[in-house]
Parts: C-alpha cells; structure tokens; sequence
C-alpha cells in the first residue's frame, strides 16, 4: 500500500456499502475527501451517507453536494469556494464589463 501521508484530497467512488470504510478513514485522517456515489442504488448512497456522517461530526468538517451523487468531505483546518452553489457565485451579467489594462 502507498504512503498517503502527503495526499491532501482523495477522489472515491465506491461500488458497494462496505467501501464506506474507507471514506471514513480518509475523512479522519483531515483529508478532503471526493466521494462520487453514482454507482449505488439510492439506498446505499444513503447509508453510505449516513456512515461517514460520524466522522464528519467527530472532525467538525464539512460536507458539500457538489454534484448529483457527489459529495465532498472538507476538513474543519482547509478553506474551499463553493462556486456550484448559485447564491454564493455573483450574477455577472449585471456586473460591469471589466476592461484590462
């Protein structure tokens, strides 16, 4: 097995309930964690969800649906710009034209 000590975020995608172990593991190790559950059945994506909420409670860190079926673990210690959520991103059409010099 690799050294994953210097990884800051790790991509997922788990198959089936049991890979919800690993999720868990990265998230308390304070990385940012990918998980794309778009290969399980909408119960298994809940419980999957439901698992790793532990740790995400126990490390105070935050989740983020970035997707359909894609969610991002961020830990408490890591800042993130969630551009995907409309009402944080500004209406650049009403914005002034912004002319380089």
């Amino acid at each position: 097995m690799a050294d994953n000590s210097n990884v800051d975020i790790v991509f997922l995608k788990p198959s089936k309930f049991e890979d919800c172990v690993v999720c868990a593991k990265y998230i308390k190790e304070d990385k940012i964690v990918n998980m794309n559950l778009s290969q399980l059945d909408d119960k298994d994506s809940r419980r999957v969800l439901d698992y790793v909420a532990g740790a995400i409670f126990i490390t105070k860190a935050d989740i983020i649906n970035v997707g359909n079926r894609i969610f991002c673990s961020v830990p408490v210690n890591k800042s993130f710009l969630n551009e995907t959520d409309r009402e944080s991103v500004r209406d650049y059409e009403t914005e002034e034209e912004i002319i380089r010099r």
